[in-house]
């Protein structure tokens, strides 16, 4: 197959299939307009022998359409005993060199669009119930079925954005928007859409050996400047009675703010008859931007209602003596610096 390259001068776009091919590849098929709210190409029915086509622009295989004026689009009559279903359609012709508006009829379910790129292609614009007898379509009788399509998503400077339009994407820098015509919506910020780590379990200086063929997996996501975080622990040994609090590192590369101290939620599940407890952990920034620093459990000081409850450090051995098939789960969200 020979190679082809265009619009060059000596190598121009000389056909309407080269024309199609390269069009198709700026956007998508369909009617321009902003959503189901927009009356671009809309087909209304009237209870008449036709139904009505809104003016409005599209694109079709490639190829632009336009509609400057109302149109009436004739209903076929509808010969059979039961009720029919329709469409119409915009069909671009290679043959004929043109897009136009067609009713196409069917049957007990609507007909299926022309697809040959080649040839005849179609694109929806409404489907059309028609009862036996009849080349009636009411207004209840018409579904919206119009594909949409737009400019694709427009870069933007902070502080500087363009009026808002309806439907449309912004990014700027690292951030989407979307527009509802009177202002810019944030929808997402790039982040990291999923990550894993081998957390690291420190009491004090030491490092906690939970045992060879132990299950110690951290998963994460960043939204922006949010990170989800997920810490899953099955030891697979006895490491030794640290008297220091039980930390653990957060995700390498993403340090917890020094703003604010954050809040997780953790499970210990114990395989050797000690039962099992839930607490909250939570980050120290001023101790350390790298880690959760504190793992807590709470107990009651005293027996009375009035008895002050006491946030209480969990360490390897206090108040469980965490080892080989216990299950230890922390999860939560944390913001960066």
């Amino acid at each position: 197959m020979a190679e082809f390259s265009a619009p060059f001068d000596g190598s121009p776009i000389a056909t309407q299939s080269q024309w199609s091919r390269m069009a198709r590849r700026w956007g998508l098929d369909g009617v321009h307009g902003d959503g189901p709210t927009s009356t671009a190409l809309k087909v209304t029915g009237n209870g008449t022998g036709n139904v009505s086509l809104a003016i409005g622009e599209a694109f079709v295989n490639g190829f632009y359409y336009s509609n400057d004026a109302t149109k009436s689009v004739p209903v076929t009559a509808n010969a059979g005993s039961v009720a029919r279903i329709d469409m119409v359609v915009l069909r671009a012709s290679m043959s004929s060199k043109t897009v136009r508006v067609f009713y196409r009829t069917g049957g007990t379910s609507a007909p299926t669009l022309a697809s040959d790129e080649g040839g005849d292609y179609e694109v929806p614009l409404a489907q059309c119930t028609v009862a036996p007898g009849t080349s009636v379509v009411t207004v209840a009788g018409v579904q919206d079925r119009r594909w949409f399509t737009d400019r694709g998503a427009a870069p933007g400077v902070p502080g500087a954005r363009r009026p808002s339009i309806k439907g449309q994407l912004l990014v700027e820098g690292n951030s989407l928007l979307l527009g509802d015509g009177a202002d810019w919506k944030w929808l997402a910020t790039g982040g990291v859409e999923e990550g894993t780590y081998t957390p690291v379990w420190t009491c004090g200086s030491s490092t906690v050996n939970w045992g060879s063929g132990s299950s110690n997996v951290g998963r994460y996501q960043v939204f922006g400047r949010r990170v989800d975080v997920t810490m899953h622990l099955v030891p697979a040994g006895n490491p030794p009675a640290y008297a220091a609090p039980l930390q653990v590192t957060l995700p390498p590369g993403y340090p917890c703010t020094s703003l604010t101290r954050s809040l997780f939620t953790w499970v210990l599940s114990s395989a050797n008859g000690e039962g099992s407890v839930l607490g909250a952990a939570m980050t120290y920034p001023t101790e350390s931007t790298s880690r959760i620093a504190r793992i807590r459990y709470l107990m009651q000081n005293g027996s009375t209602s009035t008895s002050t409850p006491s946030g209480q450090d969990l360490s390897t051995n206090s108040p469980f003596n965490i080892r080989n098939g216990d299950v230890f789960t922390l999860t939560g969200t944390y913001w960066t610096a």
